[in-house]
């Protein structure tokens, strides 16, 4: 793997406020950005940096901006007016506006958007070289952009960076440094400043979805009824396999990073300071309240590790080599701070129970088989509800069992059965909340 450490060459000053106004266009079009950028809109720009990383038409500004609290970045592709333009398509207008340098007048879009630009771009900060015909939209998330590159390489632009390594990059990359190799392989990291900009990985080629493995799963069962391990789609070996894979995340997440005492009581008080602005109903139900009194009462050792922070079906994929992780949760910090033994209002690293992360599998779980019924029967009357509670026990269990079975993990893990349902029960409480209150908010 190389890294790309760029140096900045300041364009001039009259460029600079010309690209301020570009960020904010950028920022206006943005999907998923209006409510973070407030009711007036972007607001103002302040350019930090910006590199002329390839002079020339078609060529390459590349900025660093500050923006409603934020760091944006953004690769501005520049071709003069009238040239051929290879964008690639979805739905909305690639031009951003208009640029004068010393090459004279270019029209400026978005570098992701223009498929020979974006092979230019990944040349300039990796050394590979993919032909443009090859080169699509792979996915766009609200801080980033992927581009698949001739099927071999996956090529992923943040648009939000901060200050310093990006938390999440540094898990990945730490995983891969240890020998953990449910990864697609990292071939370059694109730095500049000390900001991680972007980074080329190993494309997984015929990769599906953990959610829609399980999801296909769960609809097999309710079409053909019965017993979940008859069921055509029976999920329970995978559910296995991706339960040793996790354990194998958190003996790398150790190795890399190390490990710090637990303390059951802390968390215990953490998921019901996290539950109560959440859902305060959830902690007057009579089986809440008898699991939190239970998780009181524990008297475990345990251990606290950097964690996914995130982790459900969707952050994981399966290929003809196994399952991997494909993406952690964004910012590096976790879905909650429950069962961290950091203060929450550290932006250092947040060590917690690796428990949580199990938890947030087990409750992806359920909610793939819920979500499954609720398309499949809006109104309840088919009564898919056992159906479901067995296909979500069947595959719980085998999670449960490739993960307590590699070795290494009863270190990491408290001991006993009863405080394994305890602790994973209550961090699932959490993370069903955090859930309908993101859900509240869309």
């Amino acid at each position: 793997m190389s890294a790309a450490e760029t140096g900045v060459v300041d364009v001039s000053d009259s460029a600079r406020a010309a690209l301020a106004d570009l960020v904010s266009t950028y920022a206006a079009r943005r999907p998923g950005w209006d409510g973070a950028l407030g009711a007036g809109g972007p607001g103002p720009v302040r350019v930090l940096e910006a590199e002329m990383l390839a002079p020339g038409r078609p060529g390459i500004v590349d900025v660093v901006a500050e923006l409603g609290g934020r760091l944006v970045h953004v690769a501005f592709g520049l071709r003069a007016p009238g040239d051929d333009a290879w964008f690639i398509p979805d739905g909305d207008d690639a031009v951003l506006g208009s640029l004068a340098d010393d090459e004279g007048a270019a029209m400026v879009f978005d570098a992701t958007r223009d498929a020979a630009v974006s092979a230019m771009l990944l040349e300039r900060v990796s050394g590979e070289v993919v032909p443009p015909s090859l080169v699509h939209r792979l996915r766009d998330d609200k801080g980033s952009v992927t581009l698949a590159m001739e099927d071999r390489i996956a090529f992923t632009v943040y648009d939000e960076v901060v200050d310093g390594p990006r938390p999440d990059l540094e898990l990945f990359l730490a995983l891969d440094e240890v020998g953990f190799n449910h990864l697609a392989a990292p071939l370059a990291v694109w730095r500049r400043s000390g900001r991680d900009l972007g980074v080329a990985q190993e494309y997984l080629a015929g990769a599906s979805s953990g959610y829609a493995l399980a999801l296909t799963s769960v609809r097999d069962l309710y079409a053909s009824g019965g017993p979940p391990e008859l069921a055509g789609g029976d999920f329970g070996a995978e559910a296995h396999r991706l339960g040793t894979m996790t354990a194998r995340m958190h003996l790398g997440l150790d190795k890399a990073f190390g490990r710090r005492p637990g303390d059951v009581g802390q968390w215990a008080v953490g998921i019901e300071d996290a539950l109560r602005p959440l859902s305060t109903h959830v902690l007057e139900r009579p089986d809440v309240e008898e699991l939190l009194v239970e998780l009181r009462a524990l008297q475990v050792s345990s251990q606290a590790i950097r964690t996914h922070g995130d982790f459900h079906l969707g952050r994981t994929c399966r290929t003809e080599q196994g399952w991997y992780v494909v993406d952690f949760a964004t910012g590096g910090r976790p879905t909650s701070m429950a069962g961290a033994v950091t203060d929450p209002d550290d932006e250092g690293p947040v060590y917690r129970s690796p428990l949580a992360d199990v938890a947030d599998m087990l409750w992806s779980l359920e909610h793939v088989a819920t979500t499954a019924a609720d398309e499949r029967d809006p109104s309840g009357r088919d009564g898919l509800s056992e159906l479901a509670d067995a296909w979500v026990a069947r595959n719980r269990r085998a999670f449960l069992a490739g993960y307590l079975g590699v070795p290494g993990i009863s270190g990491l893990v408290p001991p006993g059965r009863e405080a394994l349902r305890i602790l994973t029960a209550s961090f699932e409480l959490v993370r069903a909340a955090v859930h309908q209150a993101r859900l509240s908010e869309n």
